[in-house]
């Protein structure tokens, strides 16, 4: 979480704009909605709704998260997802939007902008997705 805030300071403060090559660049922008721009609204009232709907979803991860914790299953996808939520919800409350700045394009084509919390958050979907289904899918 300490490399999201210094690489979200860095870029607020100092290279708000630079192109690193022809598919990576770095362009601050403030996303007030959730992952991909989803939702993204300058209205204070859509802005509390999304803002309460991930609430809602990080405290029923946090209950699955205790689950597994008392059944001895590992939580390594969990405890990414939440160093990730939680620095993204850091600068919901601080810069009233989530600090995006990693833009992936090529040619006419664009990614949604993200940044490091971004990716942190899908590899622990990835991980939690590979641990509970992994083996059943070995069984096949």
């Amino acid at each position: 979480m300490l490399i999201d805030r210094l690489t979200k300071y860095v870029v607020m403060y100092y290279v708000p704009h630079y192109k690193i090559n022809a598919l990576c660049s770095i362009d601050l922008v403030f996303n007030r909605g959730i992952s991909f721009g989803l939702f993204h609204s300058d209205d204070v009232m859509i802005f509390s709704a999304v803002n309460i709907l991930i609430g809602v979803v990080i405290v029923m991860l946090l209950v699955h998260t205790y689950y597994r914790l008392q059944r001895q299953e590992s939580i390594i996808g969990e405890v990414c997802i939440f160093v990730g939520a939680f620095s993204n919800v850091i600068d919901r409350y601080v810069y009233g939007g989530v600090i995006d700045f990693i833009a992936c394009s090529y040619q006419d084509w664009h990614f949604a902008i993200f940044n490091g919390a971004d990716a942190f958050i899908f590899c622990g979907v990835i991980f939690m997705v590979l641990l509970e289904y992994g083996l059943t899918w070995k069984r096949k």
